[in-house]
């Protein structure tokens, strides 16, 4: 299950990143932001059950500085 959502996070991020690129469209950078912290919260529950404590830790705290900054970014 968690295959399927980290892919479909993934390529959502590269599409958005993608777009943004090419079209110097920089409105939609939080909500890529936000995407690629769900995606980072989908691979800390997926380590956590591979029994990797300290890649999912990791993947948590990532997963909590880019959602801070999602919000500061959308509160500026």
């Amino acid at each position: 299950m968690f295959r399927k959502v980290k892919i479909a996070f993934s390529a959502v991020v590269l599409l958005l990143a993608i777009y943004s690129i090419t079209t110097g469209n920089l409105d939609i950078t939080p909500f890529t932001t936000l995407v690629l912290a769900l995606l980072l919260l989908v691979m800390g529950f997926e380590e956590r059950q591979k029994k990797k404590k300290w890649i999912s830790y990791f993947c948590f705290f990532a997963f909590a500085f880019n959602f801070y900054v999602f919000v500061q970014s959308l509160l500026i």
